[in-house]
């Protein structure tokens, strides 16, 4: 039986690894994509079964994304880490089959794969769930919630996990230099794409860090205390994802 063909856009690489991990475990073909340059050239190339777009994306919507898909009679998944509820039926309206909020569990996905016909019985290695104890020897990580992100951790699984604080440092730089130059919208958009990042390896903590900042960020708020609160945790997360990657058992 043919694989579903998934077309995943979301810009922040953390994120976009961790769709791709879900969904191919879920027995889907994923194309991902980093921005909406090339979204219509895959479209017309290849019949995907269904489009999960980011709705803030550097060059272009998910609305936008939207339209193009629903012109190929393609679903379309919003997938957003803001508060969307209230505005869902403008979204719908606008094109979105459903919506998903960030952090989207392996359980979120396999509802939302049965929802659209594209799951055909497939069992997923990631539905056991590895928990134990709520977070890792330094605070940094709720393990429950990354068992919900990414399923057991496995090798391949260490593999992605490792390559986390490579893949934030940009991030977590951007915000340094951000803030030193007051610039508020930057500093907005980064703290979001870092929330989202943070979120979808269970670094709650720096999740929530985060997201003080952007709401800070938002009404012109520049707080120095809240920089070096996330830089600490920035550290402590390193040293937890490293433990976990050389870690024995988790």
């Amino acid at each position: 039986m043919q694989k579903p063909k998934i077309l995943v856009i979301e810009d922040t690489d953390a994120v976009r690894e961790v769709l791709t991990r879900q969904l191919e475990a879920l027995g889907t073909e994923v194309t991902a994509l980093a921005d909406g340059d090339t979204v219509k050239r895959e479209l017309d190339r290849t019949m995907f079964d269904l489009v999960i777009a980011d709705l803030h994306l550097p060059d272009c919507s998910g609305v936008d994304i939207a339209r193009f898909a629903r012109a190929k009679t393609c679903n379309v998944v919003l997938l957003s880490g803001d508060n969307v509820i209230k505005s869902a039926p403008h979204l719908r309206h606008a094109g979105f089959d459903a919506i998903l909020q960030k952090p989207v569990t392996i359980d979120q996905l396999e509802r939302l794969l049965d929802q659209f016909g594209l799951r055909h019985n497939i069992l997923s290695p990631l539905t056991e769930k590895s928990s134990g104890q709520d977070y890792d020897q330094t605070g940094s990580i709720d393990l429950v919630s990354l068992a919900d992100q990414m399923g057991d951790l496995d090798e391949t699984c260490r593999v992605m996990l490792a390559r986390f604080p490579e893949m934030m440092k940009p991030l977590v730089i951007t915000i340094q230099t951000a803030a030193r130059e007051k610039d508020y919208h930057l500093l907005e958009e980064t703290a979001h794409s870092l929330k989202g990042a943070a979120r979808s390896i269970g670094a709650i903590p720096f999740g929530l860090l985060c997201e003080e900042m952007q709401n800070k960020a938002s009404s012109n708020i520049i707080s120095e205390t809240s920089v070096k609160d996330l830089e600490q945790e920035f550290l402590k997360l390193e040293t937890a994802i490293f433990a976990l990657c050389t870690s024995e058992c988790c």
